[in-house]
């Protein structure tokens, strides 16, 4: 009887792990990635290889090295740029988050490391996918990814504030044209 509770339970926890977590595929990856606010579409393809080749497109990934250090989800994040238990490290962000679906901070700290070290940070990405544009060509082959725009995320927030901004962006512009053409007026004016 209890032999048969111990493989209940355990067998609880396992397919409760795996219901939390989440594999990716290919296109999916990259139509989710491509939706996130700062991610620029042209390194779209450098991503999905990336992580395909540290995760296997695996939000709960956790790498435990010989040394005790500890990678985290889809980037493979090293615990310098997280705390274990709460928010802190070069990322100010809990190594628990980067293991959860929610791939939005994870893309948010991986970043900022290529933003700080590049590419070269993540050493598969130097061996693997340097020079491959294989997994470019085939993300977009993706359906519905070349309608993407990388300016489009679903989490940014597009209502009045932005029509305003971009209402004001367009008098900046012609009122620079319109300046621009009295200097030209003037020139000509001068030169005759």
């Amino acid at each position: 009887m209890r032999f048969a509770l111990l493989i209940l339970l355990v067998t609880s926890l396992v397919l409760c792990d795996y219901c939390e977590s989440k594999q990716f595929t290919r296109c999916g990856l990259a139509k989710t990635l491509s939706q996130i606010k700062g991610m620029k579409k042209t390194f779209l393809g450098t991503w999905v290889c990336l992580i395909e080749k540290v995760s296997k497109r695996e939000t709960t990934a956790l790498t435990v090295k010989s040394n005790g250090k500890k990678a985290y989800g889809l980037y493979q994040i090293p615990s310098e740029w997280c705390k274990e238990g709460k928010r802190g490290g070069r990322c100010n962000i809990k190594c628990e988050a980067l293991l959860d679906d929610d791939i939005r901070d994870d893309t948010a700290c991986a970043l900022k490391i290529m933003e700080e070290h590049g590419f070269q940070y993540w050493s598969l990405w130097t061996t693997r996918c340097k020079n491959d544009n294989f997994i470019t060509n085939e993300i977009y082959k993706c359906p519905d990814l070349n309608r993407l725009s990388p300016e489009r995320s679903l989490f940014q927030y597009r209502g009045p504030a932005l029509r305003r901004r971009r209402s004001i962006n367009r008098t900046i512009r012609k009122s620079r044209l319109i300046r621009s053409r009295r200097t030209n007026s003037v020139k000509l004016f001068v030169d005759v």
